[in-house]
């Protein structure tokens, strides 16, 4: 068996990588182009932190991991894994023994692997290699009409993110998750990199103001007409003010805008201030979407 890197698959292996994670994942909604993209950015190293097992010309599993938090934190981060059936121990085993490498190189001390729903059958295999379930991710929603006391505050406002305010963005979202579980640092080319993506929708990123005072950041996108509230954050210097509550309220707002079904977030239950809030406000349990373990290396 080989392993290789996404950034030196040619087009027709990275074809073949995208049906072999959609045909494994049935909930991967994104397109070809979108996959090559994110494979491609900053967060994975421009492709050199994908991996690829191949047995001879078949591919047998992929893994992706995030390693620039390990300057920050020491640790890093394995997600996006896809593993045939067939053998999985020993690719599961394989692939994780490269990105350890990896990580040694760059003195990682925490490895943080990430299990989705579809591949549940390879936490036996982490317990035996000694890694230690963590925390879950888990899916809440908010159906319209069903919320709690839920009030839109008049007082803050939301601002787009453009090039004028994309220093001011970075800095309130790097402040806001520098200690949250699974939180990552961005930087100014991922944030350039999100003013382009969102670039038809520019009121779904941006900075929330109370009293044209910035104290928060936002992150929002709508799939299959659904909402999702992909990013919450307040800037350190005004959490346990109520601004998250009224973050919220102003993101369920605009979602709401587009006469959505309903509308998703994902939360760390680790995240226990965050997790009550949800819920306090209308917010339901789902589903598990993904399983964290994590291991000294």
């Amino acid at each position: 068996m080989t392993i290789k890197k996404f950034k030196v698959l040619s087009n027709l292996k990275r074809k073949e990588l995208y049906n072999f994670i959609k045909s494994k994942d049935l909930t991967y909604n994104k397109t070809y182009l979108e996959m090559i993209r994110t494979y491609e950015s900053d967060i994975f190293n421009e492709g050199n932190n994908i991996f690829i097992l191949f047995d001879k010309s078949q591919i047998k599993g992929s893994m992706a991991v995030i390693t620039k938090e390990i300057s920050i934190k020491g640790e890093a981060y394995v997600t996006d894994i896809c593993i045939e059936n067939e053998g999985v121990e020993t690719s599961l085993c394989l692939l994780l023994k490269e990105i350890v490498d990896i990580c040694n190189i760059c003195s990682g001390r925490i490895l943080k692997v990430g299990i989705r729903e579809n591949e549940k059958q390879l936490i036996p295999y982490l317990k035996k290699i000694e890694f230690t379930h963590i925390y879950d991710v888990v899916v809440m929603n908010y159906k319209k009409g069903e919320n709690m006391g839920l009030e839109v505050s008049n007082d803050m406002q939301l601002i787009a993110l453009d090039i004028l305010n994309s220093t001011e963005y970075l800095n309130i979202h790097n402040g806001a998750f520098e200690s949250s579980p699974n939180g990552t640092a961005i930087n100014e080319i991922e944030v350039k990199d999100y003013i382009v993506q969102y670039a038809n929708n520019e009121d779904l990123i941006g900075i929330s103001f109370v009293h044209n005072i910035p104290c928060g950041i936002y992150e929002l996108s709508i799939h299959q007409n659904i909402g999702w509230i992909d990013t919450l954050g307040i800037a350190p210097s005004y959490q346990n003010k109520g601004l998250g509550k009224k973050l919220l309220a102003k993101c369920i707002k605009r979602l709401y805008e587009d006469e959505l079904d309903e509308i998703k977030l994902l939360v760390i239950t680790s995240n226990n201030i965050a997790a009550t809030m949800y819920k306090r406000y209308g917010f339901k349990e789902e589903k598990v979407f993904s399983y964290w373990f994590e291991k000294p290396i």
